[in-house]
């Protein structure tokens, strides 16, 4: 397989110095709706990436002739540490680079699952390694052009931002698929040696990969599908319109969720959802845990599994200090233990408004 689109942030039209980046607020409506797309199968991740790419068309067009599949993602097999994104052209290229590595593995994936000789597995496997440790390299070499010799941080411009986060993503696109067919592989390197050997660059400028555990996936026919008693949902049971109205205007009225990270939309396609995979996406909450929590007690007769343990489980939900919400502090922030929340007189007029 062609590495299309994450070679096109360097050699093509999405090259970041020359990319219009005057319009913030076109980059932050795309980011915003790109991430309202619900993540669970490859033609998910597909239908994010072509949304990235709207106002890119030769590259939306190229795209088409990936595959599409509703086969459910697999993570990547290893995690990197990179830098936050700190405006919206940031986010936009950390989301399009994150999404296009996270398609491109399972696209690879799914075709794999057609070649039945070792052989082919080998040719093909080895042949992609090649393309993505090429281009890895030239996003090296640029990064040391542009005398970029560190991590980009807030004051950094855009291409060191860009052009960092495509190198290490696709080491970590590299790892993850020479550590899927590893097996298959008549040699492996690791990640010193990638640096050292075929970068070409010094050991400090490593950064380490972490393994992931595949703990609700397992393998079958070249391929991964996840367990349905893995999956989460909340078992919304009532009328649309309702839960529509209820969470507007407490995002609205509360701040329920933090709109610069997530929206109204992005919550209630989770909550409505007949199948997530935890951890699919991620819904920053804007308000204290005590609010949200009573929130989610006014919820629980709309549902009928909207326990303090499934959005635990569902690794979805995210504190304002960007920790993850856990049972326990959904527990302890309960009104019963403490004083009731401030704004408990607003959330009862807005669920009181829909009886």
């Amino acid at each position: 397989m062609e590495i299309i689109i994450l070679d096109n942030i360097l050699h093509g039209t999405l090259k970041p110095w020359k990319v219009d980046i005057s319009n913030n607020r076109r980059f932050t409506e795309i980011v915003r709706n790109a991430k309202a797309i619900p993540l669970s199968t490859l033609s998910d991740i597909f239908g994010q990436v072509s949304y990235l790419l709207t106002d890119f068309p030769i590259q939306q067009k190229v795209l088409v002739l990936e595959p599409k599949s509703p086969n459910p993602l697999q993570p990547l097999r290893f995690d990197i540490e990179l830098p936050k994104y700190y405006n919206a052209v940031t986010h936009f290229y950390n989301l399009l680079i994150t999404a296009e590595t996270l398609r491109f593995y399972n696209a690879f994936l799914y075709q794999a699952g057609n070649w039945s000789d070792i052989i082919d597995v080998q040719y093909n496997v080895n042949q992609t390694l090649t393309n993505i440790r090429v281009l890895a390299k030239q996003t090296g070499i640029e990064l040391k052009d542009r005398d970029y010799s560190t991590p980009p941080d807030e004051q950094s411009d855009i291409v060191h931002f860009a052009l960092f986060h495509l190198k290490h993503s696709l080491i970590r696109l590299y790892f993850s698929i020479q550590e899927h067919f590893k097996d298959s592989l008549d040699k492996t390197t690791t990640l010193e040696d990638f640096y050292l050997l075929d970068l070409e660059e010094s050991i400090s400028n490593l950064i380490q990969l972490k393994p992931v555990i595949l703990t609700e996936n397992h393998k079958e026919g070249g391929h991964i599908t996840i367990k349905d008693q893995d999956r989460i949902w909340f078992g919304f049971k009532d009328d649309p319109e309702k839960l529509t109205y209820i969470v507007t205007q407490l995002c609205f009225q509360i701040v329920l969720v933090n709109e610069d990270l997530c929206t109204a939309e992005d919550l209630l396609k989770v909550l409505t959802s007949k199948s997530l995979i935890p951890g699919c996406t991620k819904i920053h909450i804007g308000c204290e845990t005590k609010h949200f929590r009573y929130c989610i007690d006014k919820l629980q007769p709309y549902f009928s599994n909207l326990s303090l343990s499934n959005i635990e489980k569902s690794k979805i939900f995210f504190s304002i200090n960007d920790n993850p919400i856990t049972a326990n502090n959904l527990s302890a922030s309960s009104s019963k233990n403490k004083l009731e929340p401030k704004e408990k007189a607003t959330i009862d007029r807005i669920f009181n408004q829909v009886k």
